[in-house]
């Protein structure tokens, strides 16, 4: 009932100290929040089976499944809960965007994250982030800033325009996210500021750490290949700014699964190519 008339003051009410302490009320409230956007409200739970102190159950939302692991302690307080996957599909529904991508910036970046190992990009680990890239801009003395870097405006890349890949639509967006001073991270929300779209092929492009009151657009908006989104910046869970970005199969963040984004007309390392991937250290451009 909590959950679903989003009363999480209330929900955090039930959990003891101790997980609180661990895991404090505001990235508890977003992890609600995330799971409503998500998977939608919840219908019912069905026991599974117990061990030791743990309940586990399947947790039925509107939107799909989730296994849910809860821990209660004497007097009836949560001391703590994991939900995971369901896993009901072993194949992706794609591999690569089906769509035309063009870069999402101008200019000469740096792809400081990409590629298919994990020493080429340390997102491989994650199922839904398994093609993503983290770009950056830096000088010819390979620093990402000037002056003491001490300010997220040091940063080449902060405040620099983002723009759409292809034609899509604005399925999600969070915003209000303030920019983390450079070297802090925010781990209650992740993504920080951010914009998902969804094209006209059911693929799922999401850009993460924008600047704090720099998207433009808004849910529902139907954008055009090239459309300025917002201003790259330093919220959520990142340390200095850069540009987050990847591809899914699915909305549902919780089982999508990330797929490998090629580009149109990229110049890589003074060379062009077309259909290309970028992996750790391509320095990459558009040609416009």
């Amino acid at each position: 009932m909590y959950y679903n008339q989003a009363q999480y003051d209330s929900i955090t009410s039930l959990f003891t100290e101790g997980f609180l302490q661990k895991v404090p009320t505001p990235a508890l409230k977003n992890l609600f929040t995330e799971l409503k956007r998500d998977l939608g409200k919840l219908e019912s739970f069905t026991f599974q089976k117990q061990v030791d102190i743990v309940e586990i159950y399947t947790a039925h939302f509107t939107k799909g499944d989730l296994k849910t692991s809860i821990a209660i302690n004497e007097n009836l307080k949560i001391k703590g809960i994991l939900f995971k996957p369901i896993e009901t599909h072993t194949e992706p529904n794609f591999t690569r965007n089906k769509t035309a991508f063009i870069l999402p910036f101008k200019g000469e970046w740096l792809t400081f994250w990409g590629g298919a190992t994990k020493a080429q990009n340390y997102h491989v680990i994650s199922k839904s982030q398994q093609g993503a890239f983290d770009f950056i801009i830096q000088d010819e003395n390979n620093k990402s800033y000037q002056r003491s870097g001490t300010r997220n405006e040091d940063y080449y890349a902060f405040g620099k325009p983002i723009y759409a890949v292809c034609d899509a639509e604005v399925v999600a967006i969070n915003t209000g996210v303030h920019d983390n001073p450079p070297g802090r991270m925010n781990t209650t929300e992740p993504f920080g500021n951010m914009i998902t779209l969804k094209t006209a092929a059911e693929e799922y492009i999401v850009y993460a750490h924008f600047e704090q009151g720099t998207i433009k657009v808004k849910i529902g908006d139907q954008v055009k290949q090239g459309q300025y989104l917002a201003n790259c910046g330093n919220s959520g869970n990142s340390s200095e700014p850069h540009l987050h970005f990847h591809l899914q199969d699915r909305a549902n963040n919780i089982q999508a699964v990330g797929a490998t984004s090629y580009f149109k007309n990229v110049i890589v390392n003074n060379s062009l190519k077309d259909e290309y991937s970028p992996v750790k250290f391509d320095i990459i451009s558009r040609q416009d």
